[in-house]
């Protein structure tokens, strides 16, 4: 799926097991899973860059597996975000810039995140803009809060909301409402109504590059009413000229993929110009099973 002049879209692993023969074909060698993701999806959260840098000969590799128009939108690692707290963390910053400098060098790079601590507070403003002043404008980067103070209708909301804009930097939007409003007593979501924030959402875009993480329900169907509401707000931002990151979640990550062709799906209905979502393993082997029934007659 090769999409870049409309938007971007993907989930938050490409190496989960469970699609081997679901959405992917079942003779998918474990090693080879992000190449087969990569056919299906233009964008993936690095995530696990945010517990450990890799070498840059594994981000080279990366890079060759992935195809023209892929791109990875890294996680900032949590030394810097939470455990330097932005603060002296000159040496593990320019490490992770590394990464992304060769990403960007063979033309994989996205949006890289900042995800804050859930502590980090409205009143650490001088600390977060420090930071970001200090980066180097080459990159494309969201700031996603999770304290309740930058979320206050009010003065602190207006002054980070101002400091991004200003910056060209975008906000990350993370939505777990769905997931928070299903009932169900599924234990994957029942831990991960436990661990994920409630974070107040607001359908803004103040960069280029508006930065969408949603976390659903593993019932698809319980994720529709959101994904309706989500749908004519990215198409907005496609239409003018925006290029957004929207990135899938499900407390179990079997269910992401389908969880992101539904809403691409409805983003088509929306849009016609956008490509047709590749079609998984899964749909192979029913249209396949279908033919041999009509064989049959």
């Amino acid at each position: 799926m090769n999409t870049p002049s409309h938007y971007f879209i993907g989930c938050p692993v490409w190496s989960c097991r469970d699609w081997i023969g679901t959405v992917f074909d079942k003779q998918s060698d474990p090693g080879d899973l992000l190449r087969e993701y990569a056919k299906r999806f233009n964008t993936v959260e690095g995530n696990s860059i945010f517990y450990a840098l890799p070498p840059l000969a594994t981000v080279e590799r990366w890079m060759a597996e992935s195809g023209d128009g892929f791109q990875f939108c890294p996680k900032f690692p949590k030394t810097i975000s939470h455990d330097r707290r932005l603060s002296q963390a000159e040496s593990e910053t320019s490490e992770f810039l590394r990464i992304l400098e060769t990403l960007q060098h063979g033309d994989r790079l996205g949006t890289s995140f900042l995800q804050l601590p859930p502590s980090f507070n409205a009143h650490n403003i001088d600390t977060l803009e420090s930071y970001l002043k200090a980066l180097p404008e080459d990159f494309k980067y969201a700031v996603e809060p999770r304290h309740i103070t930058w979320y206050d209708n009010g003065d602190n909301e207006c002054q980070l909301d101002a400091m991004l804009q200003n910056l060209g930097i975008d906000k990350v939007i993370f939505d777990s409402r769905p997931l928070f409003a299903s009932k169900s007593k599924d234990p994957d979501e029942i831990e991960a109504r436990s661990r994920k924030p409630q974070t107040p959402v607001r359908k803004i875009a103040l960069a280029a590059h508006p930065f969408l993480r949603l976390v659903g329900s593993n019932d698809l169907d319980a994720n529709e009413l959101w994904i309706k509401g989500w749908a004519p707000i990215i198409n907005k931002w496609i239409l003018e000229n925006k290029q957004p990151y929207v990135f899938l979640h499900c407390p179990d990550e079997a269910h992401a993929p389908y969880f992101a062709r539904r809403l691409h799906r409805q983003l088509r209905k929306l849009n016609p110009l956008l490509e047709e979502f590749p079609a998984f393993a899964s749909d192979l082997a029913k249209e396949e099973h279908e033919h041999e029934q009509l064989d049959l007659f």
